[in-house]
């Protein structure tokens, strides 16, 4: 009996030995096992949307001016003389030094306007500016806001007009905006976002 209890404790020392063995040599301790890496995603086009609408009276009462800019569109100033604006510049390719697309609008009274009393005036002004960047994958990394312009209307009636153009122009009056496109990230109005 003591004999046997000595060979099943051996055969229990081999085994273990074995799996300790067999363990230490496994495959999957390897270094030399690289992982794959993964592709990094960066922009490779953008596109960007510039657009107005007012009401129908609006060129009546104001002088409407859009800037715009963009790498393929250059930089140019329209004096409106529709209440409906729009333009693109498509798919331009991001380089090292990334893209700027700019907008902006300047509102002035019309030389020489005088309210009509006994007329009742459509207002209204509404402006867009939006983008969508593409990437190296051919998938939207990023893209933001409307491609046209809604407005509010309001109607205001002739003798109350010259009270409120000031005021109207102050509302109205669109500041630069501004998108810088890079590779690895983008600014929009001075806000840096990446596209993770």
């Amino acid at each position: 009996m003591k004999k046997n209890f000595y060979w099943m404790f051996a055969a229990i020392l081999f085994c273990s030995a074995m799996t300790t063995v067999f363990t230490s040599c496994s495959k999957d301790d390897d270094n030399n096992n690289l992982e794959p890496q993964m592709e990094q995603i960066t922009a490779k086009k953008a596109t960007a949307w510039y657009a107005v609408s007012m009401g129908e009276d609006m060129l009546d009462v104001f002088d409407v001016e859009v800037t715009t800019s963009g790498p393929q569109i250059g930089k140019e100033t329209k004096k409106l003389t529709k209440t409906k604006f729009s333009m693109a510049d498509n798919d331009a390719n991001v380089n090292d030094a990334g893209l700027v697309f700019t907008m902006s609008v300047k509102i002035t009274r019309k030389a020489g306007f005088t309210p009509d009393a006994s007329k009742s005036y459509k207002l209204g002004f509404g402006s867009a500016f939006a983008y969508e960047i593409i990437g190296t994958n051919g998938k939207s990394l990023i893209g933001d806001g409307e491609k046209s312009a809604i407005f509010s209307g309001l109607t205001i009636p002739g003798d109350k007009l010259e009270e409120r153009i000031q005021r109207l122009i102050e509302t109205w009056q669109t500041l630069d905006q501004k998108l810088e496109v890079h590779k690895t990230y983008y600014v929009y109005n001075g806000r840096k976002e990446s596209y993770e």
